[in-house]
């Protein structure tokens, strides 16, 4: 049975008033007592209820970050780097994985604000979810994406610059037939990695082929669906390159070539985008667009800690804040093969 601070103060013979500033480490108590009731509350197990508490001093110390999925590994990084940046800062971390459904993140938006969370790190944000965010007044930061009216400070990615990169890596190797696995347009990141892949072409001089530009949903099965298309070209219009701007189709697409027998470099040279080990490790190790989540994970905590504190005022304009990438260049590219 749950013990209530009434049972701890009667355990120490003193008032609940003087057991509760004993356990909040009030200077009106003596060492002694501190120590006494601290000593009782551990014997019998007493937990402080966080909902009063939070009524009580109106916060509640704890705060949300809200994701798509779990099967892009940045978002497992950037989770990890947020909770202990947080938790430094006695802060706790909720996580929401919404699988990209604009009804559970409006839901799991309103869950945070009914237990009082004191702020969200966000990744999505439809138009529903921003307006809401917007009128609970809620500290946020939006992760990877950028809504068009954000609710709070953006902390984005160079994807331009990344996806410009990858492409120009490609056609410096001599491919001319370079496909493209994207995300959706009506996303920051699918929009922008896209815009970065052709102006990779433009530098190069190399034409754009509508058959070899895949976007889609930010799923495995995109991934895998786009390798099939690809192979079912003609022979001389299928790509010699492959660029995959995204972890989730990534998962689709390696597993898709390699269950096709499909040689990486020697047929078909491939750069994905944002690194995990399993990049490192697949055979051959693959090339990739790095995003530094980590980087991305520890401005996202600073920023929303910056508002929920008052040190950036919640009056002051939301800001666009870009973390920049870096080919990392392994053995899944070298030159195409002849024709």
């Amino acid at each position: 049975m749950a013990v209530d601070l009434r049972g701890v103060a009667a355990e120490c013979g003193v008032s609940v008033a003087t057991a509760s500033r004993a356990l909040n480490g009030s200077p009106r108590v003596s060492a002694d007592t501190v120590r006494r009731v601290r000593e009782a509350a551990d014997r019998l197990g007493y937990r402080p209820n966080a909902s009063a508490r939070a009524l009580r001093t109106s916060r509640s110390r704890f705060v949300g970050l809200v994701v798509t999925n779990l099967v892009n590994v940045s978002f497992h990084v950037i989770a990890e780097v947020v909770q202990q940046r947080l938790a430094e800062q006695g802060y706790q971390m909720v996580l929401s994985v919404t699988g990209g459904d604009a009804a559970h993140e409006l839901e799991a938006l309103r869950m945070l604000a009914d237990h009082s969370a004191e702020g969200v790190v966000v990744v999505g944000a439809d138009a529903p979810a921003t307006d809401e965010l917007r009128r609970l007044a809620l500290p946020a930061v939006h992760l990877a994406r950028r809504p068009d009216r954000p609710a709070g400070d953006c902390v984005l990615v160079d994807d331009l610059t990344g996806a410009r990169d990858a492409t120009a890596h490609l056609a410096g190797l001599e491919h001319r037939r370079i496909a493209v696995v994207c995300g959706p347009q009506t996303v920051t990141s699918g929009r922008e990695r896209l815009a970065g892949y052709r102006l990779g072409l433009q530098d190069a001089g190399v034409a754009e082929a509508a058959e070899l530009v895949l976007p889609g949903p930010f799923t495995p099965a995109h991934g895998r669906d786009a390798v099939a298309r690809l192979l079912a070209l003609p022979a001389r219009r299928r790509p010699t390159a492959l660029l995959v701007t995204n972890h989730e189709a990534a998962f689709g697409v390696l597993p898709a070539l390699h269950e096709a027998g499909v040689d990486v470099p020697g047929r078909l040279s491939v750069v994905c985008y944002e690194d995990a080990e399993i990049m490192r490790w697949w055979h051959p190790a693959v090339t990739v667009v790095d995003i530094n989540p980590a980087e991305m994970g520890e401005l996202a905590a600073r920023l929303l800690l910056e508002r929920i504190t008052g040190a950036r005022p919640g009056t002051t304009r939301p800001g666009e804040f870009r973390v920049g990438t870096h080919l990392t260049v392994r053995a899944s590219c070298g030159a195409p093969p002849p024709r």
